[in-house]
């Protein structure tokens, strides 16, 4: 997998690491994996509901394409 460098805001990183030592990440990298994953989720059902509304489409039309 590639890796990526970046700096993170201070509050943002004291917030990861809390969740790391709650138990609700392993570890660092796996929680920056999945905000990433969720953001990138968002922003194509963001995408999908602009495409819908341009084209006229409905959710069902959408389905069954």
């Amino acid at each position: 997998m590639p890796k990526i460098v970046t700096e993170v805001p201070e509050k943002i990183y004291r917030n990861i690491n809390e969740e790391v030592k709650c138990g609700i990440f392993a570890d660092t990298s796996s929680a920056v994996i999945s905000a990433l994953k969720k953001a990138y989720a968002q922003k194509s059902r963001t995408y999908l509901r602009w495409l819908m509304k341009k084209e006229g489409l409905t959710e069902t039309e959408m389905l069954e394409d």
